[in-house]
């Protein structure tokens, strides 16, 4: 059973987040040569990333699919059910895998990096609206 409102304010954290980036307007590398929006875009995509993962975990437990060993386990899952296609779980989790470097080794993130995760936001907009669609959030 989905737990509608867990759900929903985890969407809720990822459409706000996703607005703040797009309010960015990075379009380029040079758009992050300055350290206050590169700081702010890298912490804004962090937290996009956090809540995609919850957002698959809510989904994994919802559909009786299991706990997975990691995170980076979840968008394979959903997608072994039919839940996402193969080829979206594989961009979504090239774009999780990310959120390792984020966390662990954020000085060696680069804006060239950065800028890729957010010209690719969108691809977590279409998990977030395919979710809308299955889940009636």
């Amino acid at each position: 059973m989905y737990d509608i409102q867990r759900i929903g304010k985890i969407i809720t954290d990822i459409e706000k987040f996703a607005k703040e980036l797009s309010s960015y307007k990075i379009r380029e590398v040079s758009d992050l040569s300055d350290s206050k929006t590169f700081h702010a875009t890298s912490m804004v995509i962090f937290g996009i990333l956090n809540r995609t993962i919850d957002l698959g975990s809510e989904i994994l437990f919802a559909e009786n699919l299991g706990a997975p060993n990691t995170y980076q386990d979840i968008m394979p899952t959903l997608a072994k059910a039919n839940i996402i296609d193969k080829e979206r779980a594989e961009k979504l989790n090239k774009m999780i895998n990310k959120r390792n470097i984020l966390a662990h080794f954020y000085g060696d993130i680069k804006e060239k990096d950065l800028l890729s995760l957010a010209k690719n936001i969108n691809l977590i907009e279409d998990f977030v609206r395919t979710v809308k669609k299955n889940v009636k959030v």
